[in-house]
């Protein structure tokens, strides 16, 4: 692990913490880290890309590491996960519509990670 602090944090314009719509964010960080087999960098998709052409994605950020866990992991941590349809996500046995229309579902059907956790 390498510790390094935020210089600047750019929000997306349109985030509403109420609803969690555009969560996203770009971190400037303090002094650049070594890539090594533990840290790389990350890979940005053709602008040309389409979500809804994809299956699998990878995740990062200081989610929580288990279900309804008090606190956020200190460590950044990544999954790869599988896109959910979001209809499916919204669905009454699942979110019941809590899920943005501009945010990404994924995760696995059995549980235990996802975009949240």
């Amino acid at each position: 692990a390498q510790v390094r602090h935020v210089k600047q944090m750019l929000m997306h314009q349109y985030y509403d913490p109420y609803d969690m719509s555009y969560d996203i964010a770009l971190l400037e960080l303090d002094r650049p880290v070594q890539c090594s087999s533990y840290i790389r960098l990350a890979c940005v998709p053709d602008p040309t890309m389409r979500m809804s052409e994809l299956q699998n994605c990878w995740v990062a950020g200081w989610g929580s590491t288990a279900a309804r866990a008090p606190k956020s992991s200190d460590v950044l941590q990544e999954a790869k996960v599988q896109l959910i349809d979001l209809h499916l996500c919204n669905s009454s046995r699942w979110y019941a519509g809590k899920i943005h229309i501009h945010n990404v579902c994924a995760g696995y059907p059995h549980g235990s990670i996802d975009t949240c956790q």
